[in-house]
């Protein structure tokens, strides 16, 4: 009676740990926040891991809502009524204050730009691995449906004059005519490909050396 009551017990401690054993890769609880996609397409998966089924894509700038994160690093959120996954390393964390009173348009051209930041300036390269300075404008508008033409000049020509805000093109010369063009992020603060720098940066465009060559904003 005894041994069969023992017996009993390591089966049923048996059939707890083997329980265990297969229950999948647990998504660690975290309060809901959202993330903005920084590469040009990420995947969304079934599972988390790359082996999941695809079940669709994010595209560069897309802010999302994430409902947790996996061990492993991947985002957990809701895609299509289903429970879905994307890896995390291919995200940043959006930035509330940065698009707090914006328009929404405003709000997608500046959270496209900021995605990019990093990427090489290369004279004549329209991305998406580096570009020139209209290059970048360019390509910016274009993954949100806005066509630009392809040198700062045309791109100024293009724009209706404004105040600078975020989503504005600005507009720069280095003695005559219009000869940089950058992506407002405020009033005084710009995204753009510099040859200085040798990538896409953020930087003022009231003072420093584009202060004094800053031309006009630009808006579609």
């Amino acid at each position: 009676m005894k041994s069969s009551f023992l017996v009993r017990i390591v089966v049923l401690a048996t059939l707890l740990i083997s329980s265990f054993a297969a229950v999948p890769q647990q998504t660690k609880a975290s309060t809901s926040k959202k993330v903005v996609v920084a590469v040009d397409v990420l995947n969304v998966r079934s599972k988390a891991t790359t082996m999941g089924q695809k079940l669709g894509q994010l595209k560069l700038g897309q802010t999302v809502t994430v409902l947790g994160k996996t061990a492993n690093n991947w985002y957990q959120l809701r895609y299509a009524g289903k429970n879905a996954y994307i890896a995390a390393t291919y995200t940043k964390a959006f930035n509330a204050k940065a698009t707090t009173g914006l328009t929404k348009n405003g709000a997608a051209v500046v959270s496209v730009a900021e995605g990019l930041k990093g990427r090489p300036y290369v004279f004549g390269a329209t991305g998406p691995v580096s570009f020139d300075c209209s290059g970048f404008t360019r390509y910016v508008y274009n993954a949100l449906g806005k066509s630009l033409p392809r040198t700062a000049a045309a791109q100024y020509g293009a724009t209706k004059r404004t105040a600078p805000v975020a989503g504005d093109l600005v507009f720069f010369t280095h003695g005559s005519g219009i000869q940089h063009v950058g992506i407002a992020v405020d009033g005084s603060t710009m995204i753009n490909a510099n040859s200085y720098y040798g990538q896409v940066v953020k930087e003022s465009f009231r003072s420093g050396y584009w202060g004094s060559r800053y031309i006009a904003a630009g808006s579609l």
